[in-house]
C-alpha cells in the first residue's frame, strides 16, 4: 500500500471518528413546546392556601414516545396534598382518542407536575385537544377541580 493510500485511508477513518463524536444524541429536530391551559384556577383541598392552578402543557417526543407534562402551582399549609389527574385526548386530525392518568403530590417549592406518556404513533401527528380533570385530596377530604382544556400540536 502506498503512502498516499495510507494517508487517504487514515483521513477517512479520522473523519468517521470525528463524525461519530460530534454527532448529537437523539433527534436534533426534536424540541419541547409549551401550550397554555385555559381557565384552570381551582380550590385546593386545604382551602386556606393558594389555589390549585395548572397553567401549561409541555409536549415533547423521544424515541417514538410523546411526553406531556402539565405544570401546576399551589401553596400548601404544612401538610401538602395529592393530585389525581385524568387527561382525555382527541386527535383532531386522525380522530384517535384516549385517556391517560397520573398521580402527583404538591410539595415545596409549591409546584407540581402531572406526567403522561403515550406512543407517538397513537397520539400524533396533528392537533390534539386535551381535557384535564383533577381531584385533589388531603387527609380530610377530596376536592374535584373544574376541567380545563388546551389544544396542542403532536409531533
Amino acid at each position: 500500500m502506498s503512502i498516499r493510500t495510507r494517508l487517504a485511508a487514515g483521513a477517512v477513518a479520522a473523519a468517521g471518528v470525528l463524525a461519530l463524536v460530534a454527532a448529537p444524541a437523539g433527534d436534533a429536530g426534536a424540541a419541547t413546546k409549551s401550550y397554555p391551559l385555559g381557565d384552570c384556577t381551582n380550590l385546593s383541598p386545604n382551602v386556606v392556601d393558594l389555589p390549585y392552578q395548572p397553567n401549561r402543557v409541555f409536549v415533547s417526543e423521544y424515541a417514538g414516545t410523546t411526553y406531556l407534562q402539565i405544570t401546576y402551582s399551589s401553596a400548601w399549609m404544612l401538610v401538602g396534598y395529592s393530585s389525581h389527574a385524568r387527561l382525555d385526548w382527541k386527535n383532531l386530525t386522525t380522530g384517535r382518542h384516549g385517556v391517560l392518568v397520573d398521580n402527583s403530590v404538591v410539595r415545596p417549592p409549591n409546584t407540581g407536575v402531572h406526567n403522561f406518556t403515550v406512543k407517538r404513533s397513537t397520539f400524533g401527528p396533528g392537533k390534539v385537544k386535551l381535557t384535564l380533570t383533577t381531584t385533589n385530596r388531603n387527609a380530610v377530604w377530596a376536592v374535584p377541580a373544574r376541567s380545563c382544556t388546551s389544544t396542542v400540536v403532536a409531533p
